[in-house]
């Protein structure tokens, strides 16, 4: 959706107030937010609202504060421990009963319109079963802040091969706390998978994506938190680095799964290195080819890629086409494998760093010559000054004129005693 703002139109109002959404909540100990994030979600213009909020095992006094509130809207579940974030979703996703379904997490804000621009935009696009908004990020005291994370957010795609080429060579750019889509679809895709905690709402959305179009409003209805602390999941650490790297490569891994042969040329047939790539076969070696391509912003080979190869060239008649077309045979395939790590992101940071290290030290000792150097340099100049004088004094003790004072020279250090 380029560039247009949306306008309610006062027939819309009027279905919409027939549907009802559900909205879907997950908390863990943010009681210091969680009461502006419920507020924000009752006070939406589009009313008829169901909230669903599952607390993971909240060790603080945010059930209290849910209890706290009055409205018949809101419904409560509490996990007695802590599940993590995929499973307690799947938990209140079994509780939607609206025709749709929205999620916010429970430290974030909406506008008041946030539902209502989103609703009747679904109704005005039958096409889309889904739809974004764009976001502000806002700190620990709801100021905006400028963020790079934002700019992240600022997509407004339109085709599906445009969303689904970002999301392999980008990662991820939809916040799931600005979605709103038909419930039809969320029982369709199914539940989140629990194997993913940093990259859960990524997976979705490709699952989304290989089969539907998908949609973002370009206005900033949705306000998502972020922290200075490393108290919250979201903020980066050595754990959450490592673990969203392995997510990321598991779920490429699976990235062509059930995606049509149409779609596949649709969407990459500008990166094919045979364009006349046709049979599932050659097809095949096309993904491996792309599977191969550097992960994020990394540049060793992708192990998911050198898997799929292994697999095609056990296979005669994919050997065959491999050799043949794409002039890889298992000669260039050892010499592919022997070029880079592909297996460990962090062995190639930590070779990175020692190279960085063994550079400074080599920078270091090259100083360290060049001082020698000099300091050899300036001992041989004072030598060298030393011997002149010491040549002079000799020279002119050596003198006629040294020699005749000498008496003189003698008679004067007398007088002096």
């Amino acid at each position: 959706m380029k560039n247009n703002i949306y306008v309610l139109t006062e027939r819309n109002r009027t279905i919409m107030k027939k549907d009802l959404v559900s909205v879907l909540m997950v908390n863990y100990n943010h009681a210091d937010t969680i009461e502006k994030s419920i507020r924000s979600v009752l006070e939406q213009t589009y009313s008829k609202l169901q909230l669903i909020i599952v607390d993971d095992g909240s060790t603080d006094n945010s059930v209290e504060i849910i209890n706290s509130i009055d409205d018949s809207r809101i419904e409560l579940y509490e996990e007695k421990e802590n599940k993590q974030i995929c499973a307690v979703t799947n938990i209140g996703m079994k509780k939607v009963r609206g025709e749709y379904f929205a999620r916010i997490d429970s430290d974030d804000l909406w506008e008041k319109n946030k539902l209502e621009i989103q609703v009747e935009y679904l109704k005005e696009h039958p096409e889309h079963k889904i739809c974004f908004t764009h976001v502000s990020i806002i700190d620990e005291n709801d100021q905006v802040v400028d963020s790079d994370l934002e700019k992240l957010y600022a997509v407004d795609y339109e085709r599906q091969e445009e969303w689904l080429e970002t999301f392999f060579f980008l990662g991820n750019c939809l916040p799931m706390t600005s979605v709103l889509m038909t419930t039809k679809i969320m029982v369709e895709i199914g539940d989140f998978n629990i194997a993913y905690r940093q990259l859960h709402d990524f997976d979705y959305w490709i699952r989304i994506a290989k089969r539907y179009p998908m949609a973002v409003i370009p206005e900033k209805l949705v306000r998502i938190r972020r922290y200075e602390s490393e108290t919250n999941n979201s903020n980066i650490s050595e754990k959450n680095m490592t673990r969203t790297y392995n997510e990321y490569v598991d779920i490429r891994k699976h990235f062509f799964d059930e995606m049509s042969d149409v779609v596949f040329k649709k969407t990459f047939g500008k990166y094919l290195k045979n364009s006349n790539a046709e049979s599932r076969e050659e097809l095949e070696c096309e993904k491996a080819f792309l599977l191969c391509s550097p992960v994020g912003q990394g540049r060793t080979i992708s192990n998911v890629g050198i898997e799929y190869l292994i697999n095609l060239l056990q296979d005669k008649i994919t050997a065959d086409i491999l050799e043949s077309k794409y002039e890889l045979n298992i000669k260039k395939f050892y010499e592919l494998t022997g070029e880079h790590l592909y297996n460990d992101w962090k062995v190639q940071e930590t070779i990175q760093n020692i190279k960085k290290k063994e550079e400074v030290f080599e920078n270091e000792i090259r100083r360290n010559e060049q001082q020698k150097l000099m300091l050899k340099k300036d001992i041989a100049d004072r030598d060298n000054k030393i011997k002149e004088l010491e040549a002079i004094i000799e020279d002119y003790e050596n003198s006629t004129s040294w020699k005749l004072t000498k008496p003189l020279r003698k008679i004067g250090t007398i007088v002096k005693k």
